[in-house]
């Protein structure tokens, strides 16, 4: 049995390709920059997790306990898939099977087939011999939204002023705030808009092109749209002109530029 034909077997078909696209993402960068397969694993399982953790420990209201069985199973077969594997996630996707069968939420064949699916997932896995194709720059979000991102038990809210190509990375602007819960949009209009804060002290208007930021809604629970079809940007005058139009960067990298942003 391949990791794709367990994946299919989970019966959620776009969980699955927004988690292969994500692993696939940080496994390319992993291999461009480290060479140790341990050292790959470092740089992409913490990212990884900060993202898919807005899914795992949610609050039942938002996300359902099927859901999280089903996405820590789909996270445990993409790792392994792509060489890499975690013990934890590992003991938590094997109690994820037999807690899906108690409650037969999947289908007759995964119930037969999983023993055979805990011995994959339990076996060393295989390192890849070369990087991954990343991912095609798709979004299904649109100029004028306005998006909450979470970051651990932290939200940040962010403006799209416009796509890169033909509905490719957004180009988003933040707003100056720091929130505990999805902030709404009247919260926002009271705000600046905030910048990278260069090293000569000169923080400067700061425009992002987002590749990864794809899924509307976000199927890892991390980005959540605040509003469309909003004509308010947040307020710039207060910053030094931009260094260029916008820095490129992913869905992955976005997390270290907020914690510098923001200085979290």
């Amino acid at each position: 049995m391949t990791h794709q034909q367990i994946l299919d077997k989970l019966s959620s078909k776009y969980l699955v390709k927004s988690i292969d696209e994500d692993v696939a993402r940080l496994t390319y960068y992993a291999m461009c920059f480290e060479k140790d397969h341990n050292s790959q694993f470092e740089y992409i399982f913490p990212k990884l997790m900060l993202r898919w953790n807005c899914v795992l420990n949610a609050d039942k209201n938002t996300v359902t306990d099927h859901y999280r069985l089903i996405t820590i199973l789909a996270l445990c077969i993409h790792l392994h898939k792509y060489g890499f594997a975690d013990k934890d996630l590992t003991a938590e996707a094997l109690k994820a099977i037999d807690k899906l069968n108690e409650a037969v939420v999947l289908s007759d064949d995964f119930f037969r087939k999983s023993e055979e699916i805990k011995k994959i997932i339990s076996s060393l896995p295989v390192p890849l011999k070369r990087k991954p194709s990343i991912p095609e720059n798709i979004t299904f979000y649109r100029e004028k939204d306005v998006v909450s991102i979470q970051l651990g038990n932290r939200f940040y809210a962010a403006y799209i002023h416009r796509l890169t190509g033909v509905n490719e990375s957004p180009v988003i602007e933040f707003y100056n705030g720091v929130f505990d819960k999805v902030p709404t949009i009247q919260e926002l209009e009271k705000l600046n808009a905030k910048g990278r804060v260069y090293n000569d002290g000169t923080e400067r208007i700061s425009h992002f092109s987002v590749s990864g930021m794809k899924f509307l809604p976000d199927l890892a629970n991390q980005i959540k749209l605040i509003s469309a079809c909003v004509e308010q940007k947040p307020p710039h005058q207060h910053l030094e002109k931009s260094v260029g139009l916008y820095i490129v960067m992913d869905i992955f990298k976005l997390q270290d530029e907020i914690k510098s942003i923001f200085k979290t």
